[in-house]
């Protein structure tokens, strides 16, 4: 490598840090430290070094051409992050600087390809790992970090260096990297858990970067980017609500033992003075405006207490009405001046105290007292911000008034001529009348429809003798017909009889104009209607020859006696045919039988699949030989097969032992459905604790999983977020995601593969650690994963962690 020297940092380090110690006596103060910095560092470079690259890497080296002012702000920020006093760090900057100058000058190159057994041998302390980049964005983004850390911390309080878990929702809430889409609240608690280690309950600066470096790889952004947005959003904010102003809140008012507590003085208290209004020697002037403004508010809303007395909701409705009130006099004031002003056991005031209390109000206010009776009687009336109510006939129509709230508003009510007994007064004056041949036989009619008894008729048999015989019109509805019903029934009765009915006839008559005598012709005419459904012929129903039992008695149906017979008389036992034991065993054992018994499940699933099924032999058919085989059983043996086959074969009409030849030829079937693949059912290593333990997998999981139990999680380098994404868009892909690809150019492309004083590094090497490192069911890492295949490579290179990181720092990027 140009411009670098074999001697490790850490020799460097040593001598830097005696020579500070040397040179104590000169220090510098820190608001100088950077312009002295500056000044240094232009007196370092040589002018033969071409100044337009010096910015083009933020790698710290020692090159003429590329390293003096990265390596100078590399070291400044390794500097400030260290404890070490203003003038020791300069001072280390200085020899720093100088003996970078010596080994640039003896070495005499330029430039030249990269080479990694000339990287020097770093150690990974923290200081040194934060000096690889020092392009200032891990500095900004420590510092929004730290903030949101501490925010809601007294300005007292230690400083905390770690963050929780709502603080940092709180730092993807505010910051607008979360949302509905791309980043939930689930998913940034997730992240937090993740990133997060375990046991512990807060996370640190380098957790923080890995949880941004996740949101980065969810959003499909770089690292850069987002950090840029971040750095735009600033820091927390305070969204807490602002209270309205108090009075009593103010230290001033305090009294007791919060004066006390606050080092103020102490208000003696004072004995209340009742006697103090009498001793007034000038009390406000009552105007006449003011009089008739006073008696005008204590009459809104009906004047129950009178138009000189005034109550506190009235006083403060004034004030309100009268644009009184406002932030510094509110409703709290206007009551303790109520208060203060009315005698002592009394709830009202008088004019002569309200004009008081006018003057303490404006007093309260910073006001005089006539300025506030002008403003008052400028007033033309109250306001009334009531609700109108709908007209409702039963609340403002009195006339419908009954009982006690008739005679409280005095509403005389006519005297109800259908009281007393007869309930018949109408009928004064009136001559009954006259029956009509058929009228009696069409009213019992009506009465027994649907079951009801000769002579008496309710409202709902009188209902459908209007409608069943065409009265209803518009003129005369069914409203009316309840109402000529109640008329000519007696009170405390539910039907009427045939003369109340012809009384009936008689006012439907007057109703619809049609007179008595064409009523009763029309109702003479007609009769009761059905409009029931006719039931279909049903023969287990309508044939009585087919009833049973007690049915059977009850209808008188006589049936000849019945000799049963067993189905199994008269016929020779079947004989099994070769092939047949052999299947019905097969189907017996199927889905966890045990060979020798068959149930009707078994008995279906071989009728169907032997292919015994048809037009005459179906299911039904299937299942009624089962019955009749089993004769109550639930399991069948080989013999009761064989006479299943047998009357199957009568039942197809075809011969026995070509259906036991059909049967023997055939096997059980399989024809369950394949389900799709899951991962965590169908992959097992996924299973843990007692599931994992019953597979015998528990010691593979932890086989795999082993590699990254003890190791320390590698830490992130400020400049290494840019080399990253700048691979994973190589090839056209996305930053935040590399795949093999890429992770195999990364390799070629840093000299990974190229020998060196350390061991031999092969592509088949980085292939194998690309899918150690890669996660199930993914064929991509992160950059938290990337940092681990930094880690394992550098192990398996036999090279420390940092000298890998500067080996893909220096390289620039693909090439």
């Amino acid at each position: 490598a140009a411009g670098y020297s074999h001697e490790p940092l850490t020799r460097v380090s040593a001598r830097a840090n005696r020579a500070s110690r040397q040179r104590s006596r000169r220090r510098i103060h820190p608001s100088r430290a950077r312009s002295h910095a500056n000044a240094r560092t232009r007196r370092s470079i040589p002018r033969s070094a071409p100044r337009t690259q010096l910015h083009k890497f933020r790698f710290p080296r020692r090159a003429q051409r590329r390293g003096r002012k990265s390596f100078a702000s590399g070291t400044m920020t390794a500097a400030v992050e260290t404890s070490e006093p203003a003038g020791e760090q300069l001072g280390r900057f200085d020899d720093l600087m100088n003996e970078s100058n010596g080994a640039a000058d003896d070495d005499g190159s330029s430039d030249g390809d990269i080479a990694f057994e000339n990287l020097p041998e770093d150690s990974d302390s923290e200081p040194e790992m934060a000096s690889l980049g020092g392009s200032g964005r891990l500095a900004t983004l420590r510092s929004t970090f730290l903030s949101f850390a501490n925010f809601g911390r007294a300005g007292g309080a230690t400083q905390l260096d770690t963050m929780d878990g709502n603080m940092w929702a709180k730092f993807c809430r505010e910051t607008g990297l979360q949302n509905k889409r791309s980043l939930t609240p689930v998913q940034v608690d997730l992240i937090f858990s993740k990133v997060k280690d375990r046991g512990e309950r807060r996370i640190d600066f380098e957790d923080f970067k890995d949880a941004v470096a996740m949101v980065a790889e969810m959003r499909r952004m770089s690292f850069a980017e987002l950090t840029a947005i971040i750095t735009a959003k600033g820091g927390p904010q305070n969204s807490g609500t602002m209270a309205e102003y108090n009075k009593f809140a103010e230290p001033e008012n305090f009294t007791g033992s919060y004066a006390a507590n606050l080092g103020l003085g102490v208000k003696m208290r004072r004995h209340a003075d009742l006697n103090w209004k009498h001793r007034l020697t000038e009390r406000p002037k009552v105007t006449p405006g003011l009089r008739a403004s006073f008696a005008m508010f204590n009459q809104f809303g009906g004047g129950v207490h009178g138009a000189m007395k005034m109550e506190s909701r009235g006083f403060i409705k004034m004030l309100r009405d009268c644009n009184v009130l406002n932030k510094r006099f509110n409703e709290a004031a206007a009551d303790i001046i109520f208060t203060k002003v009315k005698e002592r056991g009394e709830r009202f005031i008088d004019i002569h105290d309200f004009a008081l209390a006018l003057h303490f109000a404006a007093e309260e206010k910073g006001t005089t007292y006539e300025t506030l009776v002008a403003q008052i009687c400028e007033v033309e009336e109250p306001s009334c911000s009531g609700t109108y109510g709908e007209y409702n006939r039963f609340y403002d129509d009195k006339s419908t008034f009954s009982g006690q709230y008739a005679a409280k508003f005095g509403v005389v009510k006519e005297e109800n001529h259908f009281k007393g007994d007869s309930h018949s007064s109408w009928r004064e004056g009136v001559s009954p009348p006259a029956d009509a041949p058929g009228l009696k036989a069409c009213f019992n009619s009506f009465c027994v429809f649907g079951g009801g008894e000769p002579g008496a008729m309710d409202n709902v048999k009188f209902a459908k003798l209007c409608r069943d015989c065409g009265l209803l019109s518009k003129k005369f509805t069914m409203t009316d017909v309840d109402m000529v019903f109640v008329k000519v029934k007696k009170r405390t009765e539910r039907k009427i009889g045939y003369r109340d009915f012809r009384w009936a006839v008689y006012l439907i008559g007057e109703e619809t104009g049609k007179g008595y005598d064409a009523i009763v012709e029309v109702i003479v005419r007609a009769g009761p209607k059905s409009s029931g459904t006719v039931a279909e012929y049903t023969r287990f129903h309508d044939d009585k020859e087919s009833f049973t039992g007690l049915y059977a008695e009850k209808f008188g149906v006589v049936k000849p006696a019945r000799v049963r017979r067993h189905w199994k008389e008269g016929r020779d036992p079947p004989k099994p045919v070769k092939g047949v034991r052999a299947t019905y065993q097969a189907f017996c054992f199927f889905a966890g039988g045990n060979g020798v018994d068959m149930n009707i499940k078994i008995w279906a699933k071989l009728v169907a699949e032997t292919g015994l099924l048809g037009k005459k032999f179906n299911m039904t058919s299937a299942d009624i030989i089962f019955a009749k085989v089993a004769e109550g059983r639930k399991l069948l043996g080989f013999k009761d097969f064989l006479w299943m086959l047998q009357l199957a074969s009568e039942e197809k009409g075809k011969m026995y032992e070509e259906l036991c030849e059909r049967v023997a030829t055939h096997a059980p079937d399989a024809h369950g459905t394949k389900a799709a693949f899951t991962r965590l059912h169908d992959d097992k290593d996924t299973y843990t604790g007692a599931y994992g333990a019953n597979l015998g997998i528990a010691a593979r999981v932890r086989e795999h999983r082993s590699w990254k139990e003890g190791r320390t999680k590698p830490r992130s380098v400020d400049g290494m977020e840019d080399i990253y994404d700048a691979f994973c868009t190589v090839n056209g892909g996305k930053p935040g995601r590399m795949d093999a690809v890429e992770w195999r150019k990364l390799c070629e492309d840093c000299g990974f593969f190229e020998p060196d004083k350390g061991r031999h590094f092969s592509p088949d090497q980085a292939d194998a650690i690309f899918r150690k490192v890669c996660e199930t069911q993914s064929d991509t890492v992160g950059y938290v994963d990337f940092r681990w295949l930094l880690d394992l490579s550098a192990e398996a290179k036999g090279v420390s962690y940092a000298r890998l990181c500067k080996a893909v720092l220096r390289s620039g990027g693909p090439q």
